[in-house]
């Protein structure tokens, strides 16, 4: 009795009921989950992008998903949401924040100065020292699908979750059915390719600002006005009740995955290795990741498909699911 009474408390301890989802002990850290639909169906794991957890993914696209007899998995990355942790915010930043706004400006010029290089791309040379990087990332979800005792599941990536993808196409290549790509690039400094807009840059350096002050909800709304393209613009009031589900889902503006991104290894040479079946999509307008790093993924991923959205910038409109999500599921089926 003693035995069982130990091993129930110890399952209660390992699989913490959240609001709504479920946390759980994998690889070392808690990672929050939710599961969407009939757990028997065709598993579609969700992976997001970089400061972002896993409320992005809007209610409509998960349901569009199920409705396509799928079991649809979402979790928060690492360092995100109501995952673990790992950074904190550093004392630099904390004594910043007490600073007068002018010199929070000079601070954030000088920052800026580092992160991107003379091409205006992402600096990856020397980057920051990583706790983690994309593999231990990718075994999160690897993780998270041992612990279901799913033994492989249709990759959806976006952006920074669609590097992660790349990487458990690469290393758990038995464990990936199919992947799809939204918005996402082979490494930053893929030689030829395009870095970030300047209109994009200046919003970071604002947003970044923002948040030193304490407008996380404004920083938040800014950056996502700056990544919408010009087919759906952008509605701040429609964005304000989206704004507030993820915050208090968690949005930790220190986590360490751009430092993660830079210390994982460009996969522009293993993208001839990826052979599951691919579906590429990407906006015309994205000012973070332009379209050129999505065409050359398809160019370089053995018979892969891309879906262009004209007017689109780094986002998945709602308004288009009825052209992506068949698109999706066409690639699941092959």
């Amino acid at each position: 009795m003693k035995k069982i009474l130990i091993a129930v408390i110890t399952t209660f301890l390992l699989n913490l009921s959240s609001e709504q989802g479920n946390i759980t002990k994998l690889n070392g850290i808690d990672i929050w989950w939710e599961s969407h639909g009939d757990i028997n169906n065709p598993t579609a794991l969700l992976i997001m992008g970089l400061n972002s957890n896993s409320k992005v993914w809007s209610d409509q696209y998960i349901e569009n998903l199920v409705v396509n007899n799928l079991h649809v998995l979402v979790f928060d990355n690492r360092d995100i949401g109501k995952s673990t942790w790992i950074t904190e915010e550093p004392g630099l930043i904390t004594f910043i924040k007490y600073l007068p706004n002018f010199l929070q400006v000079y601070f954030v010029e000088f920052i800026f100065g580092f992160i991107f290089d003379e091409e205006g791309k992402f600096n990856m040379e020397n980057p920051a020292p990583a706790e983690y990087n994309l593999s231990d990332m990718a075994m999160d979800g690897i993780a998270l699908l041992d612990h279901l005792e799913i033994s492989e599941a249709h990759i959806i990536g976006a952006s920074m979750g669609g590097m992660i993808a790349q990487v458990m196409a690469l290393e758990h290549s038995d464990r990936v059915k199919s992947l799809t790509l939204f918005f996402t690039t082979p490494g930053f400094d893929t030689p030829g390719l395009s870095g970030p807009s300047e209109s994009f840059k200046v919003a970071m350096k604002e947003s970044f600002l923002l948040n030193l002050s304490g407008n996380e909800i404004d920083a938040l709304t800014l950056t996502e006005e700056a990544l919408t393209g010009s087919r759906f613009p952008f509605n701040k009031n429609n964005f304000a009740e989206k704004a507030k589900i993820r915050l208090e889902q968690g949005i930790n503006i220190s986590n360490a995955q751009t430092a993660a991104v830079g210390a994982s290894p460009n996969r522009a040479s293993s993208l001839k290795d990826i052979n599951q079946p691919t579906l590429i999509i990407h906006g015309t307008e994205d000012p973070l990741i332009p379209v050129d790093h999505g065409i050359y993924l398809f160019n370089h991923i053995p018979n892969s498909k891309k879906l262009i959205l004209e007017g689109v910038g780094h986002e998945i409109p709602d308004q288009l699911l009825q052209e992506i999500i068949p698109a999706i599921v066409s690639n699941f089926e092959l």
